[in-house]
């Protein structure tokens, strides 16, 4: 889908203090062959409150950057997969633009796995375009119940929240295109009973055909995705300058796509991403542009892509160009 001037007025990103994975390992919660394999250094975990204050603070932070009038604010898109909070809320949307914004707008809630945030960002596009601003937000708090380092032997989740203020006219980068692959088929998949098979070698047969089957299909989605997106912006892989991927662990990076869009992590952000884990919400891909943004590492007419994985059934991807320098205070 090909966008006309759309824009990134702004950005902001909320994360946790980071805890070393190290000390996980020392202290027996995560498997060192796991660390090993998936590469993280620290985690972004968040001390009190919740999911959907993280939001509230990147939001306010967002919109004060933008210069953008709060009357022209029509929509607020939140992206989430787990609980957000506070206590007694049922609808963390309405939360976030009740409290981040001094009048009305649409507040929309939007789950979609590993893809909410860039799906959140297709969904934004489409009311920009038809006028006003939007604002973009998504958070993850992982919850005490279960120990994050041993839920999944794959990424390991992290705490953060993102926002993001589009417009027309002019801003920090100019979105190009977005594309969303979605293909439920694979969501309806229930895990294999063990139970159901005479012996152990049987059921693991079983379930890596399975698994080859769904990673292959997953795969193709992905690159058609890219693909697409790409496509819509006019834009070749060697164009691109910088890949905002999900911070899923080295474990899951799918060479062969990187092979064949040439990409490399030097034009990622994965130096960053190691040291925060995955936002589950898909928050990565926006963090990464972020920091692109705050420490200068863009200059005006950079390639960037994003990207969304959402295992098994969405996969989401945006181009964007950049136009101006961050206009707010930046660090070192």
């Amino acid at each position: 889908m090909r966008w006309d001037d759309v824009y990134v007025r702004s950005t902001a990103v909320v994360l946790g203090d980071r805890e070393p994975v190290q000390d996980a390992v020392a202290a027996g919660r995560y498997d060192p062959a796991v660390r090993e394999a998936h590469g993280y250094e620290s985690i972004s975990v968040a001390g009190s409150g919740c999911a959907a204050d993280m939001a509230v603070e990147a939001a306010r932070t967002a919109i004060a950057r933008s210069a953008v009038d709060h009357a022209d604010i029509g929509v607020f898109v939140h992206a989430y997969v787990d609980e957000q909070g506070p206590e007694g809320v049922a609808e963390p949307a309405s939360y976030v633009q009740g409290m981040a914004h001094d009048g009305r707008a649409r507040a929309l809630g939007l789950r979609q796995g590993c893809n909410s945030a860039i799906a959140s960002l297709e969904l934004g596009a489409m009311y920009v375009s038809a006028g006003g601003a939007a604002v973009l937000t998504s958070a993850d708090k992982y919850g005490r119940q279960v120990d994050r380092y041993r839920e999944d032997q794959g990424a390991v989740a992290g705490d953060g929240a993102t926002a993001m203020v589009l417009a027309r006219g002019s801003g920090v980068a100019r979105l190009l295109s977005t594309e969303i692959v979605g293909d439920g088929r694979l969501s309806r998949l229930t895990p294999l009973d063990p139970g159901r098979f005479d012996d152990q070698q049987a059921y693991r047969t079983a379930q890596r055909r399975r698994v080859v089957s769904m990673m292959r299909t997953m795969t193709e989605a992905k690159r058609d995705c890219l693909r697409a997106v790409l496509a819509d912006a006019e834009t070749g892989p060697e164009d691109v300058r910088h890949w905002l991927l999900p911070y899923s662990g080295r474990f899951l990076v799918d060479r062969d796509l990187y092979a064949e869009f040439g990409i490399d992590d030097e034009r990622t952000t994965w130096g960053l991403g190691r040291t925060i884990g995955h936002l589950i919400s898909g928050g990565d891909p926006f963090v990464g542009l972020t920091h692109l943004l705050e420490t200068g590492a863009v200059e005006v007419g950079d390639r960037v892509v994003m990207m969304g994985d959402s295992t098994g059934f969405a996969f989401g991807g945006a181009v964007l160009e950049i136009a101006a320098p961050a206009a707010w205070p930046v660090g070192p």
